[in-house]
């Protein structure tokens, strides 16, 4: 039996296949448009010293947002799909073995986002020849962005194994990456602060990807070149460590099958205590709303992230340095704290009609009384019962930083410099944003799960397009952005006569 064979049949079916020789191209051109525009605008405004420095961080940095995400985008529904159509069982009657189904679906998910990193690695080689980027600093950036990619596709085989539903399995893999970095870029931060136990914070920090790259930049490599290679090192054996926890969950698989046992059940039982007396209400007002899942975890997960984010935001203000930087720390962090919001947003805006159409429950919909405009107003009444009061705190934790560091700011008078002036309007231009792309998400997103082929896809592909593209196109306002989704998800799904849900 040839070894891995898997792993050698995706090999031989990808090399044959148009979409692996279109990815790298379009990466490789979108990568060429990006950096040339970065240079283009560094020029215009006279940054002539270190504007190689720049493009190089700029293209590094949502290069490695692209890569943390794309696992979640390609591998988390790889295996679950296998069982919710039945068709894993069937791989399991050959001499397969968990680890030959892990590696064969690692392979046929991350190859063609390799095969689009490696595509992006010359566009940053280019800001070598701009001037402030070291070729050292360059391979290092290049290989954390290729272990990102690694432990992203990993985590994501592993929450895949463990769980039947698509969405359950994305949220959990961007539940993972997100803690995992976060945590691991905390404890890192905070080794160097604390005495003797620093070096095991170390370790521990040396699990997020962040680490890896922030270490990649030669003013930290000359003093910390160990550290470098150690995080490397770590993050690398923890992506193993998921595709072998993968595995033997796939091994399980033909011992025990794929119910809940044990501990699973009673907290599962747990969380959704209540969850009939909640939902009797729903009928009356919306078949839809009633039909959707409304269980605590769902709830909880939004309102977690928002105090957790609204808490760093009041705790960095209140010890921060006052002025126009702790204005610019606050903008900065608010960043990520909306950006996950969006990710799950989107994951729920995709579920129910994805779903409706894998399970044959759309085509019973449509033959009800039930409208369009009905269909669509109870989707929304759910995303507003999950998401509108976390949205609204974490927005009210921002308003309040700033109208506490306005006193200063302005207090200052002409000392504070424009920038003092500039950054108040954009906290209120962010917010703004924020709420343009929750629309454009709940839209594009519905409309995506009606009409692709694959409406698993759906969730990943508007995180995509809606909020991860426009970020690049920096000329473009994002509110721009936003309207033009809105306005063709809505139009399509009201579409005469080619309605989606009829």
């Amino acid at each position: 039996m040839t070894f891995l064979p898997i792993v050698v049949r995706e090999l031989r079916v990808t090399a044959r296949r148009k979409t692996t020789f279109i990815v790298r191209s379009v990466v490789a051109l979108l990568g060429i448009g990006i950096g040339a525009s970065l240079l283009f605008m560094f020029g215009l405004m006279g940054e002539m010293v270190g504007r190689g420095e720049m493009v190089f961080m700029m293209v590094s940095r949502y290069t490695l947002l692209i890569a943390l995400l794309a696992g979640v985008f390609l591998a988390s529904d790889c295996v679950s799909e296998e069982r919710r159509e039945g068709t894993l069982g069937f791989l399991f009657l050959t001499d397969l073995k968990g680890y030959d189904v892990v590696l064969g679906k690692f392979t046929a998910v991350s190859l063609n986002a390799f095969y689009g990193l490696l595509a992006v690695c010359p566009v940053l080689a280019l800001s070598l020849l701009a001037g402030g980027v070291t070729p050292g600093e360059f391979w290092r950036t290049c290989l954390g962005l290729v272990n990102t990619l690694f432990i992203s596709v990993a985590a994501s085989l592993w929450m895949s194994a463990l769980s039947k539903s698509s969405y359950r399995a994305m949220s959990a893999a961007v539940c993972l990456l997100v803690g995992l970095t976060l945590i691991g870029w905390i404890a890192y931060k905070l080794s160097s602060l604390v005495g003797r136990f620093g070096a095991p914070l170390f370790y521990v920090g040396a699990l997020s990807p962040l680490t890896s790259f922030s270490l990649a930049s030669d003013a930290n490599y000359f003093h910390q070149a160990g550290e470098y290679w150690i995080s490397q090192a770590v993050s690398n054996g923890l992506g193993w460590v998921f595709l072998g926890l993968a595995s033997f969950r796939l091994r399980s698989f033909t011992e025990r099958g794929v119910g809940e046992t044990g501990w699973r059940r009673i907290f599962s039982r747990r969380l959704l205590a209540g969850k009939t007396d909640r939902r009797s209400e729903l009928l009356a007002m919306n078949p839809v709303l009633w039909l959707l899942d409304d269980s605590r975890r769902m709830r909880a997960l939004p309102w977690g992230i928002a105090i957790v984010c609204g808490a760093a935001l009041l705790i960095a203000t209140g010890f921060g340095a006052f002025g126009p930087v702790a204005l610019f720390l606050n903008t900065y962090m608010a960043w990520p704290c909306y950006f996950i919001l969006k990710v799950f947003f989107a994951i729920q805006a995709c579920r129910f009609f994805s779903e409706a159409r894998r399970t044959g429950a759309l085509e019973s919909l449509s033959c009800t009384p039930l409208t369009t405009r009905e269909m669509v107003k109870g989707q929304w009444m759910a995303l507003r019962r999950v998401f509108m009061w976390p949205v609204i705190v974490l927005m009210l934790s921002q308003l309040a930083c700033l109208c506490f560091l306005g006193r200063s700011v302005f207090g200052m008078g002409a000392s504070a410099g424009f920038m003092g002036f500039y950054m108040p309007l954009l906290i209120l231009k962010q917010i703004a944003n924020s709420i343009g792309d929750f629309f454009a998400v709940g839209w594009f997103g519905m409309w995506l799960a009606l009409t692709l082929q694959k409406p698993a896809a759906a969730a990943g592909l508007t995180i995509l397009y809606v909020l991860v593209l426009p970020a690049i196109l920096f000329c473009v306002p994002t509110l721009a952005t936003d309207t033009v989704f809105i306005v063709v998800g809505c139009s399509k799904i009201y579409a005469k006569p080619r309605c989606p849900l009829r």
